[in-house]
């Protein structure tokens, strides 16, 4: 199915949140949020489709403008380029945070029921009120685009989270810049623990080569990441 700007737009639009985690992306750990999308069939009257799944919002990884140009570029082609290339030298501050957002499919289910959509979804709601399965999101969306308004909750997630990440980050000494290129100290960390798992892995050497090209780092780390590929050799 082709589905165009003004469809997508349309079900965002459409997509009515009824009930909303209070909860937030957790800073240092994963989140994992029950979602509930609620339909009115589009070839019924008086009945109703009720998908429900899980969600899960991976740590907040700290990423450069060099990272963040690089993925511009793989992206968006050659028009993106200018624009990259002004974002790594403009010589602001740019700190960026990348939520790395997974679908359950394993635990995805849905059914049909009798009700319109709002009712129905005012419903589960009710019956949530106090349950402790965790957070959880109910909202009525469009049946044909109901990804699209699973992706404007999981938008609003990454949004309100934002600032309460940046605070826990700095509150760390995570943002500050660190060596000679300026990256946040957050990235050196997690580049420290990634060299200490890529040990006698030769899979995990290549996308620590990969991780250390994204964030413009690779003649930094070249001659340690060489002596884990000597090792190999051993």
């Amino acid at each position: 199915m082709t589905v165009n700007r003004d469809d997508i737009w349309y079900a965002a639009k459409q997509t009515k949140i009824l009930h909303a985690p209070e909860k937030k992306i957790e800073t240092f750990g994963e989140t994992k949020v029950h979602y509930y999308v609620v339909t009115d069939l589009l070839d019924t009257v008086g009945q109703a489709r009720i998908r429900d799944g899980i969600i899960e919002a991976k740590r907040p990884r700290l990423i450069t403008p060099d990272y963040l140009a690089r993925k511009l570029t793989d992206n968006f082609g050659s028009e993106a380029e200018e624009y990259a290339e002004w974002l790594v030298n403009s010589g602001q501050a740019l700190r960026f945070l990348e939520y790395g957002l997974y679908l359950h499919k394993e635990e995805y289910q849905e059914e049909i029921v009798s009700g319109d959509s709002r009712s129905v979804g005012e419903n589960i709601v009710r019956q949530k009120e106090g349950d402790a399965e965790g957070p959880c999101v109910v909202m009525v969306g469009v049946d044909d685009l109901w990804e699209v308004s699973l992706m404007r909750f999981a938008s609003q997630l990454i949004e309100s989270s934002v600032p309460g990440n940046m605070q826990d980050l700095s509150g760390r000494g995570l943002l500050e810049p660190s060596g000679g290129s300026g990256i946040p100290a957050g990235v050196r960390v997690e580049i420290e623990n990634d060299f200490f798992a890529a040990r006698g892995k030769p899979e995990r050497i290549k996308r620590l080569g990969r991780k250390l090209q994204d964030f413009g780092v690779f003649d930094e780390y070249e001659d340690r990441l060489y002596g884990l590929l000597k090792e190999l050799e051993k």
